[in-house]
């Protein structure tokens, strides 16, 4: 089971090369279901590897000249700001039984999640621009501020919203929104992991990091080799699938 969870990281870091996120989204439900790590300590040996991954992608992006930062500052400072205020406040506070609902604090955060990333994924099946009548500055701050709240409840980076927002709303492609993804991400999971090692003490297993980190890299390396060589509509049309089948096998796992 431990090789499993070594290859599945492979994949993780190969979903973070080639569309800029959802590596997280094979990162926690690994962690958790193969691993046996409860939640919390999964979120944020998640948002170390997302961090290293995205950071070490970010440079790659910048190299080839896939990056640019025109607009994304926007987006990055509200996600900063309640990336550490839903991580220092909001994720400790949610008890861990949720009444009425008869579902532990695990199953609600892991259910959340698989529907967002089922809608994101449903999002990016339509082949069209969205114009509205909201300044895009304005738009890229409320997105920043949700994807904030996302990566410190649940550990992610958050790049499985960014990316179908930017493409949708931004109008940019696959290779400009995946590396603006990673370097939203880079910024997120940075000052989430300082909290935890301050604020919360948190001690992390070197050497459990050091192999999962080696397996996201590989990954990583091969997903942004493939990234200049595929057709930017198939990789869009890869990623949407993916998001698809990823999000209903963690609700029908949490249901079961």
């Amino acid at each position: 089971m431990d090789l499993l969870g070594y290859i599945l990281f492979i994949f993780a870091g190969l979903f973070f090369g080639l569309f800029g996120s959802g590596g997280s989204i094979i990162i926690i439900p690994v962690l958790i279901y193969i691993f046996k790590i409860p939640i919390y300590e999964a979120t944020t040996y998640s948002l170390l590897l997302v961090f290293l991954v995205s950071f070490f992608g970010t440079w790659k992006h910048i190299k080839t000249r896939n990056f640019n930062i025109n607009n994304i500052i926007y987006f990055a400072l509200p996600s900063l700001l309640f990336t550490c205020f839903s991580r220092a406040f909001l994720f400790p506070s949610i008890p861990t039984d949720i009444p009425y609902f008869n579902i532990s604090k695990h199953t609600a955060l892991m259910i959340l999640f698989s529907i967002i990333v089922f809608f994101c994924g449903i999002s990016l099946l339509k082949n069209r621009t969205i114009y509205i009548h909201i300044n895009l500055k304005v738009l890229l701050v409320l997105m920043g501020v949700f994807v904030g709240l996302l990566s410190g409840l649940l550990g992610v980076g958050g790049g499985f919203i960014i990316v179908p927002s930017l493409i949708i709303f931004a109008n940019m492609n696959i290779k400009e929104s995946a590396a603006s993804a990673l370097f939203v991400i880079s910024l997120n999971t940075c000052l989430a992991l300082v909290l935890e090692v301050t604020v919360f003490q948190f001690k992390f297993d070197f050497l459990f990091i050091s192999y999962i980190l080696i397996s996201g890299l590989i990954g990583l390396i091969l997903g942004l080799k493939l990234l200049n060589k595929i057709d930017v509509d198939i990789i869009k049309k890869m990623f949407s699938i993916s998001l698809l089948f990823l999000s209903l096998g963690i609700l029908i796992i949490e249901l079961l």
